[in-house]
């Protein structure tokens, strides 16, 4: 019975599927590990690249949100670069 191609397939489809399915039940995250998360990361504990990375997540947010081009700045995002 088990020298079929197909049942070996699908005992270790059926295998690997279950053994998948309980780390994803097991490593679940709930609200207390997510609350605990954003507790323990606070703003002013961020260095330098994680303040950019911030800041860039942020224009990308803007601009999803905007219709205009970013690549194509505005007079109101170029601020003090006006005298160039």
């Amino acid at each position: 019975m088990f020298s079929n191609p197909y049942v070996k397939s699908l005992l270790w489809l059926v295998s690997f599927g279950g053994l998948g399915y309980g780390l994803m039940q097991l490593t679940e995250p709930n609200a207390e590990k997510i609350e605990r998360i954003k507790a323990s990361t606070s703003r002013a504990a961020l260095n330098a690249e994680e303040q950019k990375k911030a800041l860039f997540m942020k224009k990308i947010q803007e601009a999803a949100l905007n219709s205009a081009p970013m690549y194509r700045p505005t007079s109101t995002t170029l601020g003090d670069k006006k005298d160039s």
